[in-house]
Order: structure tokens, then sequence, then C-alpha cells
């Protein structure tokens, strides 16, 4: 079966799915797109639907307003799309790609349940849930310490050492260290089935991973 594109909300009127020749599509504005939609948030040729290599794959064209692939943006580098994959276009028009011969692109994660650390992006997903936004440089730091120690209660001049390579440890107060953990802890709190960060009075801290 053919790939499709379809409109699933945005639009007043969704019409049938568009089934994608060989040659690809663009996805705009213009009336002249293979499909056209008519949403002032479009831009005129605003994405490009392109097959090679047995795969389907979605470039922004420069668009105004962006493009979504399952929730995140795409730049003008093209992404691979699987089957049932949700695309957005400029934040007003969703629509469902399909294809039976496509895999379904998934997030690349190494665990599904508890706290996993991405080594190639930095990462930190729990329970198969990305934590956004970002942790902080420090943040991170001291979460892979923790990581790497096990449930070892780490005391405050290794963290002060790890985290704070780049200052001389006499420049980071008691005060610093203190508000970094707290602020980790909120930011792993987020989430029920993060590991809990336990603040140990008067030896440090450690993480029951």
């Amino acid at each position: 079966m053919p790939a499709t594109i379809e409109i699933t909300d945005g639009v007043d009127t969704l019409g049938d799915p568009l089934v994608l020749a060989p040659t690809g599509a663009v996805l705009g504005r213009s009336p002249d797109a293979d499909l056209s939609i008519s949403a002032v948030q479009l831009s005129r040729r605003h994405a490009r639907l392109d097959h090679r290599d047995d795969q389907w794959w979605l470039t922004d064209l420069g668009s105004t307003n962006g493009t979504w692939v399952n929730g995140e943006p795409i730049g003008e580098h093209p992404v691979a799309l699987g089957d049932g994959d949700q695309i957005v276009l400029g934040g007003a028009v969703a629509l469902r790609f399909s294809d039976d011969d496509a895999t379904r692109q998934g997030p690349r994660i190494g665990r599904l349940v508890g706290l996993w650390l991405d080594p190639d992006t930095d990462a930190v997903w729990i329970d198969a849930v990305r934590l956004e936004p970002p942790l902080s440089a420090r943040q991170l730091g001291l979460l892979r310490l923790l990581i790497d120690r096990g449930s070892e209660i780490v005391d405050r001049p290794t963290i002060v050492a790890e985290v704070w390579a780049d200052v001389a440890a006499d420049g980071v107060s008691d005060d610093a260290v203190t508000a970094l953990i707290k602020r980790l802890r909120g930011r792993l709190d987020e989430h029920t089935g993060a590991p809990e960060l336990e603040i140990v009075r008067g030896r440090g801290v450690r993480l029951h991973v």
C-alpha cells in the first residue's frame, strides 16, 4: 500500500489522504503545492516529503513558523518518517503520515523503567519520559557523579572537585553546593518514577537507584 499523508486537525475540511508519489510532495499554503493547505500560519512552500533509499523523509523548507514531528521541532535537515508519525506545520495544522512498509520511529532509550542518562546526548529519561527542559551543566555533572557512585554517599568535597572542576575548591561555598543539590532534587521530583535523591546530614548525598 502506498504511503499517505492526511490532515487530522487545524482546517475546517480535512479531505482525503494524499497518496504520495515516488517523486515526493510539497506541503504548504501555495495553490501549487501537492498538498495545498489554507492556513495563514503556513508558508507557501512549508515542507517537503521525499522518498529515497526505501525511506520517506520530511524537510522544512525554511518556513516562518516551523515544522514538528512527534512533538520535536525539525530544521532544514531531512528527518526520517515512520508509520503513524504525527506532523505539525506552523503550530497550526496536524497531519498523520502512514506507510505500512516503514518502521515506526521512536525515541532511542536504553532503559524504559527508572532513570537513564543518554551517554551520547546527555538527555535524562525517567520511565521513558525525557526530562525537559534539560538539566544545567552543573546539575548534569552532579547527576552523573551520583549515578557513577551507585547508592554510595558522595561527600561535599567530592562534589566540589567533580562538578566544579573548573573552579578552585575554596571558591565554592557550602550554600552553592546545597543549592545545586536541592535544584537537582527538585527537577527529579517532577517525575513520580524518579529515584530519591537523599541528603544525609553531615555526610553528603546519595541517589537511590
